[in-house]
């Protein structure tokens, strides 16, 4: 896998995508947030890419080791929250 760090590297489009094409790319935004993006027709060869790249393996040590949790009903109320605000907005 590849990572880009935006910071300090600007990609086209086009040339992410080329990337992608041939492994997953590891994007790092400016603002610390983390995008995965990869050829999505192939989920066994993203498994086994993944599961060999030493980077996605060393990104997910990091994510476990973060002690920063969001509790799963925590997300369910905000996700039932914002559902019925749609609603609420589309009647």
């Amino acid at each position: 896998m590849k990572t880009i760090d935006l910071k300090d590297e600007l990609l086209q489009l086009n040339d992410l995508i080329d990337l992608a094409r041939k492994e997953p790319v590891l994007l790092l935004s400016p603002d610390g947030k983390e995008f995965l993006i990869s050829e999505a027709d192939n989920f066994e060869k993203e498994v086994e890419t993944l599961r060999a790249s030493h980077s996605f393996q060393n990104f997910l040590d990091i994510r476990t080791a973060s002690k920063h949790r969001i509790p799963l009903e925590e997300i369910e109320r905000e996700i039932e929250k914002e559902l019925s605000e749609k609603e609420e907005r589309s009647v």
